[in-house]
């Protein structure tokens, strides 16, 4: 009887120490890192890398390292041409992409022509403003999930000119302006033609005088080498909303615990405004370096030149808005929410 007890309490305290083990084995499991790639069509020294390792980090740091990310840069771990449909299968928890309306981002892959215009360090906040107030906007990543409106750092646009000062828009009757087609019919109403020539051709177009200038952001003067052909930059200041961005994997969010989730959704405005920090920084640095380096000179247009600037560039938006109007969206009431949202930031 005894040996019979006993061979008893020895199989319990077995079975405890075997279920003990494996709860704590299950324990562990859902402790395991979680390592997201991170996918970015831009160069790891870009200002707006940093801020997303930054906040990368943060991420780590808040979740005592239960998610991690590893990062690819210039678009090496996804086809850029198909970057989204990439992310989607899963080839990457995480990335920036181009926004083809042939994947669904009809008002997105117009996104520069119909918000610019708004007010320049408000770029994110307008940008939340349209995401909360267009259903439209926010179907196009019904398939995604976006983690801030971060997408676009570089948001405010000058132009340089080679060899003449930009000081009102008539000034740009007749030139060649070299910038991406969102801003061709901006260009035309200025009385100059848009030309969208590859951007490696800019620089020696620039050089031969076959460009007379460019819309570009200020930091190309120096990261670009544009201080050695442009004498001008011209402050026209045309800035467009942050965009959302970068975007998420559903089974890959969907997947994390509700902690994390809340984790990386308090860091919105932490990668926005690195972004901008970033920018910024890049902006002032570059012109210092052209004005002590190449004699750039800047050109600042008064208060009316800057009204006249605007008006064209609303009045350039609306006409793109109305190509999406005839496809069913709303792109008259987008154009006219990025002026009024603007209005209220002013």
């Amino acid at each position: 009887m005894r040996k019979i007890i006993s061979i008893l309490v020895i199989s319990l305290l077995l079975f405890g120490a075997v279920s003990a083990f494996a709860g704590g084995q299950s324990e562990t499991a859902s402790d395991k890192p979680i390592n997201w790639k991170f996918s970015l069509a831009i160069s790891e020294n870009n200002f707006m890398s940093a801020a997303w390792r930054a906040w990368a980090q943060k991420i780590t740091d808040e979740t005592d390292g239960r998610l991690t990310f590893t990062f690819y840069y210039d678009d090496t771990l996804v086809d850029s041409l198909n970057a989204y449909e990439q992310l989607v299968d899963g080839i990457a928890d995480i990335a920036d992409v181009h926004r083809f309306a042939s994947s669904g981002f009809v008002l997105s892959e117009h996104w520069k022509a119909i918000t610019t215009g708004v007010p320049v360090g408000h770029e994110a906040d307008v940008s939340y403003d349209l995401w909360n107030g267009f259903p439209e906007l926010r179907d196009e990543f019904k398939d995604v999930y976006v983690p801030a409106q971060a997408f676009n750092g570089g948001t405010v646009y000058q132009i340089l000119s080679v060899n003449k000062p930009i000081t009102k828009v008539a000034d740009m009757k007749g030139m060649q302006i070299w910038c991406e087609a969102d801003f061709n019919q901006f260009v035309l109403d200025c009385g100059a033609t848009p030309i969208n020539a590859p951007f490696p051709e800019v620089y020696s177009s620039l050089q031969k005088n076959l460009f007379d200038g460019m819309m570009i952001p200020t930091e190309t003067l120096q990261s670009c080498n544009f201080a050695e052909v442009c004498k001008y930059v011209n402050m026209v200041n045309i800035a467009y909303a942050t965009g959302p961005g970068h975007i998420i994997n559903k089974d890959s969010w969907n997947a994390l615990p509700d902690d994390i989730k809340d984790i990386i959704n308090s860091q919105a405005s932490f990668v926005e405004a690195e972004n901008a920090k970033g920018f910024q920084a890049s902006e002032a640095s570059a012109l210092d370096w052209a004005v002590e380096n190449h004699g750039t000179t800047a050109i600042y247009p008064d208060a009316a030149a800057a009204a006249e600037f605007n008006q064209v560039l609303m009045n350039a938006n609306l006409k793109v808005a109305k190509e999406l109007d005839a496809q069913g969206l709303p792109g008259t009431a987008f154009v006219k929410a990025v002026a009024e949202y603007s209005a209220k930031y002013n």
